[in-house]
């Protein structure tokens, strides 16, 4: 095997001429998609589309999951619309030249793929995740005020259709084994030990990428995209509204305006950075992140 690579990232070439890229973010309990990270990550994919190898997989050295989302401490640096903008056009660019690869692309993926993590996992061909009840599939950006910028909500409803791709992104909520398998978020489950070998397999078989069903597919259709626009606001706005919680709508305004334009994504996801409903949110979040990190360092032995 070849041995390189960046401080996040292992590159290896196995015997099959198979590349591996092992995201392990140094010092941290979980890889996070920073800025840093993906500027690595394209580095790495330079070489690999000047001559591309049998295959890519991409796959976690954590023991906690695959990745946990984008850094969020960034989102609290923007200062205006502009910096937004290009911080998330730069994050597209890199899984737009990920997905591109012109050789089968597989995600390797145990325990949490969140946020800009599945997205990562989403501009892969092919998604092999093991079956267990850590697996935890999600696009849970709106909790933050914002939606996602990676490509997510472009590639969400490609593969498995506007109903399933909204459901988890308005909700917010993951999805676990069974039903990541059932909607095709995952093309096959394995257990722990047989990851490696299942991603391997098929990337080598190269099987037609999966599709949401027709019926699926037609909701998408310019003369239909209306009428599912109005349920879906409908939907949104019997729990909040848009000038008090913008993020659903402007998802919802994405896919009926398309729902192919990653600078519209990322326009829009800049706009929302600097609501005030998202700096809430995220301050909520970056604090109770630090008080969980305080709990973990355990105190003193409780003895009555």
């Amino acid at each position: 095997m070849n041995d390189n690579g960046t401080s996040s990232w292992k590159v290896e070439k196995d015997a099959d001429s198979v590349v591996w890229l092992t995201i392990d973010k140094p010092n941290a309990s979980a890889n996070v998609l920073s800025s840093h990270v993906l500027r690595e990550l394209d580095t790495l994919l330079a070489p690999l589309t000047q001559d591309p190898p049998r295959a890519v997989i991409v796959i976690s050295g954590k023991k906690s999951g695959f990745v946990a989302g984008a850094d969020i401490k960034e989102f609290t640096g923007i200062t205006n619309v502009e910096e937004g903008f290009r911080l998330i056009h730069a994050g597209q660019e890199v899984l737009n030249r990920l997905e591109a690869l012109r050789c089968p692309t597989v995600a390797a993926i145990h325990g949490f793929a969140l946020g800009g993590g599945l997205e990562l996992a989403l501009a892969c061909r092919y998604r092999v995740a093991v079956n267990d009840e850590k697996l935890s599939l999600g696009l849970p950006e709106v909790q933050l005020g914002i939606h996602p910028g990676f490509g997510g909500t472009i590639r969400s409803v490609r593969l498995i259709g506007v109903r399933a791709a909204m459901e988890m992104m308005l909700t917010g909520k993951p999805l676990r084994a069974d039903k990541a398998l059932r909607l095709g978020l995952v093309d096959k489950l394995v257990p722990a030990d047989q990851l490696r070998a299942a991603a391997k397999e098929i990337a080598l078989q190269a099987p037609a990428p999966h599709q949401p069903p027709f019926s699926e597919r037609v909701l998408s259709w310019p003369i239909v995209r209306g009428f599912i626009r109005g349920k879906l606001e409908a939907q949104v706005a019997s729990k909040a509204r848009r000038d008090q919680y913008p993020a659903p709508y402007a998802m919802i305004d994405l896919w009926a305006n398309g729902g192919n334009s990653y600078e519209a994504e990322a326009r829009s996801i800049a706009q929302l950075f600097l609501s005030p409903t998202s700096r809430s949110l995220v301050r909520v979040y970056l604090l109770q992140d630090r008080l969980k990190a305080l709990g973990g360092k355990g105190g003193p032995e409780v003895k009555h």
